[in-house]
């Protein structure tokens, strides 16, 4: 499965709306390319999202986890993008930001940064600066309440953890489980806490009749040592385009519907999960917008190919790469660290990290190579992208690509970019001027 960007704002705006981010106004900026705690911006209330267009069909909808798309608009405490204004009925403890290294106050640095470091019940603070040992636990119960409240109804829960984005922490009940370090006890708790979800369905007697997406949503911050995961064979990291910033594998679970033990090697992508859901809930997507995603229905159920003939793949509002077919065009490529500098640089105590760092972030960069002709990959053969095609043996390939992207950009209407500004004045804060509680 693929994203259509690499960092968690723009891809959670995607599965929302089912549609590019730049159809809706959401482009980034060349220093920012998520929403901060400090900024104004967030999800435009007018944009229909899944939860929305599922709460018309009779479910009822539920939050739980990290949100990443604003919390406030006016001052500190107005929560104007929270989820609860976003089709949610139910919002328990959640994460309007995100969780970085900035809130480890035992393993990188003596304290949590509080104007960074918060949790939220629905709209209200509950923390700050946040404790994060037992989140996925507080997620996991949460997310069975919701469950247990809506057994004789439809729902829609999303439930999103925090896990394995930095910082890392466990529970005790998972610390020290794993041999591969605090990275490994991650994987172990995550793995925990979607078995208690999955067990909780089964014995609810609603497993049948509930399907359950697992995925993620970017590849690995390598730069992170130890702590960043692995991309395997595949190429680059968090914030490219290679492969290994933007594709990631996807469970779809369905007792009695879809067979166990299948493997799909389809090309899809997070935008399809709103149509699909929409057509799953007998309704019809929106007619008066334009819909990336596609209903991958069939593909779930009976194996057929891809809807998708080319993925566009942007770095803000630049065009970096597509996947059509077996083919994968750079158009643009981001540097990536070689072992021997992440060596030198960040992780020189035996992959311990000492820095916080993306090695080649923004889109406009001395880091970023433009190809002309673009770089061509076959990536069901080379998914690690090591051998690139010559160009003047894939012309046919590239005059349809380029036509195809010439009728993308002739039809794609960049909508006036949202407001997202930066004050301190919209900073979450529980008790001013402390910021504690």
């Amino acid at each position: 499965m693929y994203w259509v960007q690499y960092h968690t704002s723009i891809v959670y705006f995607v599965l929302f709306l089912g549609r590019l981010p730049y159809r809706s106004g959401v482009l980034g900026t060349a220093d920012r390319r998520v929403y901060v705690a400090y900024g104004n911006g967030g999800l435009p209330r007018e944009k229909i999202t899944i939860a929305e267009a599922l709460k018309d069909l009779g479910y009822s909808t539920g939050m739980v986890g990290k949100w990443h798309l604003g919390t406030n608009r006016f001052h500190f405490q107005d929560g104007y993008h929270l989820p609860t204004h976003h089709g949610f009925d139910y919002v328990a403890t959640i994460l309007p930001y995100t969780n970085v290294w900035e809130c480890d106050s035992e393993r990188h640095q003596t304290s949590a940064l509080r104007r960074k470091c918060f949790l939220y019940y629905n709209t209200t603070i509950v923390q700050q600066p946040s404790k994060l040992e037992n989140l996925t636990d507080t997620l996991v119960q949460d997310s069975k309440a919701f469950i247990y409240n809506n057994v004789d109804k439809p729902f829609f829960l999303y439930l999103a953890f925090s896990h394995t984005h930095v910082n890392l922490v466990t529970s005790a009940r998972h610390t020290g489980s794993s041999r591969r370090g605090i990275y490994g006890d991650s994987v172990n708790e995550i793995a925990w806490a979607v078995d208690e979800i999955l067990q909780t369905l089964k014995s609810e007697g609603i497993s049948e009749n509930t399907l359950v997406f697992f995925i993620s949503d970017n590849g690995p911050q390598i730069e992170l040592c130890e702590e960043a995961g692995s991309t395997g064979m595949l190429k680059g990291m968090k914030a490219s385009t290679w492969e290994g910033g933007i594709r990631v594998p996807a469970i779809a679970w369905w007792p009695g519907t879809i067979s166990a033990g299948q493997v799909n090697q389809e090309v899809l992508s997070t935008m399809d999960i709103f149509p699909t859901a929409i057509a799953l809930a007998g309704g019809v997507p929106p007619q008066d917008r334009i819909l990336d995603g596609k209903n991958i229905k069939s593909v779930l159920l009976n194996n057929d190919p891809s809807p998708h003939e080319i993925l566009y793949f942007y770095c803000n509002d630049r065009l970096a790469a597509v996947r059509y077919g077996p083919f994968k065009v750079h158009f643009i490529t981001h540097a990536i660290p070689t072992d021997e500098f992440m060596q030198n640089f960040s992780c020189r105590d035996g992959g311990f990290p000492t820095k916080n760092y993306f090695h080649c972030f923004y889109c406009e960069s001395e880091c970023v190579t433009e190809h002309n002709p673009p770089l061509v990959y076959n990536v069901e053969k080379d998914p690690g992208e090591k051998f690139p095609l010559l160009p003047y043996q894939q012309e046919e390939v590239l005059d349809e690509v380029m036509r195809a992207v010439s009728n993308h950009k002739a039809n794609f209407k960049v909508t006036q970019q949202s407001s997202d500004f930066c004050t301190r004045n919209v900073n979450p804060c529980c008790n001013p001027p402390y910021c504690f509680c």
